[in-house]
C-alpha cells in the first residue's frame, strides 16, 4: 500500500533552513576523543614498564617471554578496565557516541583483554620456567605456592574466559538473555579477585607509590561511574518519576502497546527514537531489563512502548496488568531527529522495527513528500499503528509504503532490493534514512542504500538484538 497527501499547487511546503538541526560533532569525533585518552594512557602503562627495568628484562634467560608476560598482563587489565567503563552507561558518553556503538567497543574490548591475559599466563609461566631452568608444571606449582594471590587470579581468569566464551555468537543463540546477563555479571567478581594480584607481584606498582596511586585511581574512576551511573542514576530517576503502567492496549497479532505515566513526565529529557531499558515489578520482572524504544513521541502525560511476543519475558509483559510499577533506565541512543543534516528522509523498518521510527516519524519537520516511510512487516495482520500512521500521510503529507514479505532474498526481486528501493524512493541517495529492524535485514539494506550511493554518514541504524 502507498499513501501520500496531496500537495497544493503553487504552495511550497519546505521547510525552512531552521528546521534542520544545527550539526553537532559527530560520532566520529566523539569516538576521537575517546581514543586520545585511551592512548595517552595505554602510553603511560607502556613509559611505566620500561622506567621499572623492562628493557632489561631481555636479556635474561626467558626475558623476552617475561617481557611478554608482562606487557600482556598490563594492556590486558588496562582493556578490562575499558571494557568496564564502556558499558558503564556514562551519559555524556551514551548521548554522543551512541549505545550501539559502544556495545559494539565494548564487546571487542573484552575479548582482546581475554586474549591478553591469556597470553599473559602463558608467557609469564614460559618466561618463568625458562629462567628457572625448571618445566612448566613445577613452575606453576611454585606460583601457585610462593606468589601472592596468584590462586585468586587463576580463578579471575578462568571467570574471564567463561564471560568471553558465552558471548561468542554461536552460544549467545543457545543461552537465554538472563543466563547471559547472570555469567555477565562475574566479571566484576574477576576484576576484584585479580586486583590484589596486581598489587602484590606486579613489578611496576609493588615499589613505585605513584605508579600504585595512578593505578589505583584507574580503578576507581571506572568503579565510581559504574556506581553512579549503573545504580546512583536509575534509582534516582524512579524515585523521582515513579512510574507504572496506565493503559495496556493491543496493536497488532502478539503486539501491545503499553502506556505508561508517572510524575514530572515532561522532566524526563526523552527524545523521540531512543529507549529505556525497562523493569516491571510484578512477579519475577524486577529481575529483567528489556531494551525497548519508544514508540511515540514522549510527552507529559505518558511514555508509550510497543512489544511483540518473541517468548517467554515477552508473553509476560504482555498480559501486564494497569496499576503495574515500572523501573526504567534511560534514556538511551542516538537515534533521533539530531542526526538528520538532509531535508528529505527515508525510514525504512522491519516487523517491530517500527517502534522507534512511529514515534520519528511524527517529529521529523518537513513537507508533503519530505519524509517517506517503508514498512515490511511477514503478514498484513503484522502491520501495527495501520490508523495512526494514515493519519500521518493525510495531516503531514508523510509518503507510506506498506510491503508484506519475509524473504530479505535477491537484490533484484526483495520488496526491499535496489530496484525496489529505487523505485519507491526515486531521490534515495539525497536523503538521510533511518534504519530499524532485525540484523539480517539491516545489513542486507544497508549495503544496497551504499549501492545506490547514500552515504555511510546518512546512514542512521538502531538495531534491537542486544
Amino acid at each position: 500500500m502507498s499513501v501520500a497527501a496531496p500537495t497544493r499547487p503553487g504552495r511550497s511546503h519546505r521547510p525552512a533552513a531552521a528546521d534542520l538541526p544545527v550539526p553537532d560533532r559527530g560520532p566520529a569525533d566523539r569516538a576521537w576523543d575517546v581514543t586520545v585518552v585511551v592512548v595517552a594512557n595505554g602510553l603511560v602503562v607502556l613509559a611505566l614498564w620500561i622506567r621499572h627495568g623492562g628493557l632489561g628484562t631481555l636479556h635474561h634467560p626467558g626475558g623476552v617471554l617475561t617481557a611478554l608476560g608482562q606487557l600482556t598482563g598490563l594492556y590486558g587489565t588496562f582493556a578490562v578496565l575499558i571494557e568496564l567503563l564502556l558499558m558503564s552507561r556514562i551519559g555524556w558518553l551514551e548521548r554522543h557516541i551512541g549505545f550501539d556503538r559502544l556495545a559494539v567497543w565494548h564487546r571487542w574490548t573484552g575479548f582482546s583483554a581475554v586474549t591478553l591475559l591469556v597470553a599473559h599466563a602463558g608467557f609469564i609461566t614460559l618466561g618463568y620456567a625458562a629462567e628457572g631452568h625448571q618445566s612448566l608444571t613445577r613452575q606453576l606449582g611454585d606460583f601457585i605456592t610462593n606468589y601472592p594471590d596468584v590462586l585468586m587470579s587463576i580463578v579471575g581468569l578462568g571467570l574471564f574466559l567463561a564471560v568471553a566464551l558465552t558471548s561468542v555468537r554461536a552460544a549467545r543463540r543457545r543461552l537465554s538473555r538472563e543466563t547471559w546477563y547472570t555469567v555477565h555479571l562475574y566479571a566484576y567478581l574477576a576484576v576484584a579477585l585479580s586486583f590484589a594480584h596486581q598489587l602484590a607481584v606486579g613489578s611496576d606498582f609493588s615499589t613505585d607509590a605513584l605508579a600504585r596511586a595512578w593505578w589505583v585511581a584507574l580503578y576507581l574512576a571506572v568503579g565510581g561511574a559504574i556506581v553512579a551511573w549503573r545504580i546512583g542514576r536509575p534509582v534516582v530517576f524512579n524515585l523521582r518519576h515513579r512510574l507504572r503502567i496506565e493503559a495496556v492496549k493491543p496493536e497488532a497479532k502478539g503486539v501491545v502497546s503499553l502506556y505508561i505515566t508517572g510524575r514530572h513526565l515532561d522532566r524526563i529529557g526523552a527524545e523521540a527514537g531512543q529507549f529505556f531499558l525497562w523493569r516491571f515489578l510484578a512477579g519475577t520482572g524486577w529481575a529483567k531489563a528489556h531494551p525497548f524504544s519508544l514508540s511515540a513521541a514522549p510527552n507529559d502525560r505518558f511514555l508509550r512502548i510497543t512489544v511483540k511476543e518473541l517468548g517467554d519475558d515477552t508473553r509476560r509483559i504482555r498480559r501486564l496488568e494497569p496499576g503495574v510499577r515500572v523501573f526504567a533506565e534511560g534514556p538511551y541512543g542516538t537515534f533521533t531527529t539530531k542526526r538528520r543534516t538532509r531535508r528529505r528522509v527515508a525510514l525504512i523498518a522491519g516487523g517491530i522495527g517500527i517502534t522507534p521510527l512511529r514515534a520519528l516519524v511524527g517529529t521529523l519537520p518537513g513537507g508533503p513528500g519530505d519524509v517517506t516511510l517503508l514498512y515490511r512487516t511477514a503478514t498484513e495482520g503484522d502491520l501495527a499503528f495501520r490508523a495512526e500512521l494514515e493519519k500521518l500521510t493525510k495531516r503531514r503529507g508523510v509518503v507510506l509504503h506498506t510491503l508484506v514479505g519475509t524473504d530479505i532474498g535477491d537484490d533484484r526481486t526483495d520488496q526491499l532490493g535496489i530496484p525496489a528501493l529505487r523505485r519507491l524512493v526515486p531521490d534515495i541517495a539525497q536523503r538521510d534514512v533511518y534504519l530499524c529492524g532485525p540484523p539480517a535485514m539491516l545489513d542486507a539494506v544497508g549495503r544496497r542504500l551504499r549501492d545506490l550511493g547514500v552515504p555511510r554518514k546518512h546512514i542512521h541504524f538502531e538495531r534491537f538484538d542486544y
